[in-house]
């Protein structure tokens, strides 16, 4: 069974999906879950005309303490062993995707769990960017889960924006 979880959240309600499944398996295997939140602070997406770059930072890291700030509380209610992780990513030599996979790796993580958005093709969801991108750096069984959408709502517009 699994005994170390890395949960992967972005503040989105499908990463919230990943967090419950990886709380019940954590749960049901005595596992340790850490919980990581990776900033995007790289210069071409502060880079907004008019828009002061350090406050976007100090925005996007106070919603990512908030997330994980979150996280904690329903791990904690829950009685899983957790650690949260703030992981601040600048420049273009390591993206999202890779800092999950080796953090994965240096917590020797035998779970990664996370959300997927995903695309819809012509032939249904695909899986989204990041997870692809997971999947492909990593060994470790990757769980990916969907939240459940209401109809009126695409799944981007439940995502929490810092402003």
């Amino acid at each position: 069974m699994y005994r170390r979880i890395l949960v992967a959240l972005d503040g989105g309600v499908a990463a919230e999906a990943g967090l419950e499944q990886a709380i019940l398996i954590a749960q049901a295997s005595d596992a340790e879950v850490e919980v990581i939140f990776v900033l995007d602070i790289s210069a071409p997406f502060l880079d907004v005309a008019g828009a002061d770059p350090v406050r976007m930072a100090e925005n996007l890291t106070t919603a990512a303490e908030g997330v994980l700030a979150a996280a904690a509380t329903k791990l904690d209610r829950a009685r899983v062993r957790f650690t949260t992780c703030l992981s601040g990513r600048s420049g273009i030599e390591q993206g999202i995707a890779e800092t999950i996979a080796a953090e994965a790796d240096a917590w020797s993580a035998d779970l990664i769990a996370m959300g997927n958005n995903g695309n819809h093709g012509p032939s249904g969801p695909r899986m989204g960017e990041i997870a692809r991108k997971v999947m492909a750096r990593t060994s470790q069984p990757l769980l990916l889960a969907r939240a459940q959408v209401d109809r009126g709502h695409a799944p981007s517009e439940a995502h929490r924006r810092a402003g």
